[in-house]
């Protein structure tokens, strides 16, 4: 009668439950980075917008307009992003 081989490291139902829990850290860190992430977006969404308004003023002739209003769509484009990230 032939004995089963030895399972191999990392397998069998023993594994699973580490594998899991460790999943489940990897998981827990890219949220956390994703989130941290969020505060940069505060920074850049409203300068790239307002840069792209100062252009357009440069430009148009408009000045302070199209950066006022690209500065406020950084900002709603920086909530946007925050709420999508915080669900």
């Amino acid at each position: 009668m032939a004995s089963d081989p030895p399972p191999e490291p990392g397998r069998g139902p023993q594994a699973k439950k580490p594998a899991r829990a460790r999943d489940r850290k990897i998981r827990k860190g890219v949220r956390n980075v994703h989130l941290a992430a969020l505060g940069w977006n505060f920074v850049t969404a409203p300068l790239v917008g307002g840069g792209i308004g100062y252009v357009i003023d440069h430009y148009a002739g408009t000045y302070p307009w199209a950066m006022v209003i690209g500065l406020f769509l950084g900002f709603v484009s920086a909530f946007i992003d925050l709420i999508r990230g915080v669900r």
